[in-house]
C-alpha cells in the first residue's frame, strides 16, 4: 500500500545526500595489508586467522565501524580439529575481554585467496553464529562480527539484534599525524 502511495508522490527514491542502507566497516589500507600479512598461508598453519579491532565511529553512529588494527591468531591458539582453522574459543575470549575495556570489538578474519568478492562457507557461517555472535549479547559499546578476504576484495558480517547482518568492507586512505590522507 505504500509503495503506490510513495510513486504518486514521487518518494520512490533516497534522498541523494541519505547515506546507503546498511553498515559500513572503514578499514585504513595499512590495517587492510595486516590482515592480508596475517591470514597468508603459512608453515604449521593451513588458515591463519586473524582478528580486525573495531570501534563504532561515534557513540551515536552503530551504522559505521572503524578498524583500528590487526591482531594476528598467536601459535598457542590454535588447537587440532577437521576445519581448516580449529582455535582455542578460551583464547580468542580472553582476547575479547582485553579489548572490551577500551570499547574494541573484533571481527574474525581468514582468507579464501582468489580475486573477486568472497562468500562465507557453511563451516564459517557456523562459527560466526556460533563464536562471534554471543560475544555481542549484552555489549552494546562495541561491534563484532566476521570477515573474509580474497586477494583484492572483503566480505563482512556484524552483529546486530543478535543476528549477523551483511556489512560493506570498504578500504579507506590512511591518516597521517598531521591530519592529511595518504596511500
Amino acid at each position: 500500500m505504500i509503495s503506490p502511495i510513495r510513486r504518486l508522490l514521487g518518494r520512490n527514491r533516497q534522498a541523494p545526500c541519505e547515506p546507503p542502507p546498511g553498515i559500513r566497516i572503514n578499514v585504513p589500507q595499512s590495517v587492510m595489508r595486516a590482515l592480508r600479512s596475517a591470514t597468508t598461508p603459512r608453515r604449521g598453519v593451513g588458515e591463519p586467522l586473524a582478528f580486525l579491532r573495531a570501534r563504532y565511529a561515534s557513540e551515536d553512529t552503530t551504522d559505521v565501524l572503524v578498524g583500528i588494527g590487526a591482531i594476528q591468531f598467536a601459535q598457542e591458539a590454535y588447537v587440532a580439529g577437521d576445519a581448516g582453522a580449529n582455535f582455542d574459543t578460551g583464547w580468542t575470549v580472553g582476547i575479547a575481554n582485553a579489548e572490551i575495556r577500551s570499547n574494541t570489538g573484533l571481527l574474525l578474519v581468514h582468507s579464501h585467496g582468489g580475486r573477486g568478492q568472497p562468500a562465507f562457507s557453511h563451516i564459517d557461517r557456523t562459527t560466526n553464529a556460533e563464536v562471534m555472535l554471543p560475544f555481542s549479547i549484552g555489549i552494546s559499546c562495541a561491534p563484532y562480527g566476521a570477515l573474509v578476504l580474497s586477494d583484492d576484495d572483503a566480505s563482512a558480517v556484524v552483529a546486530v539484534d543478535r543476528r549477523l547482518v551483511a556489512a560493506r568492507v570498504v578500504a579507506v586512505a590512511d591518516w597521517n599525524s598531521q591530519g592529511n590522507a595518504h596511500a
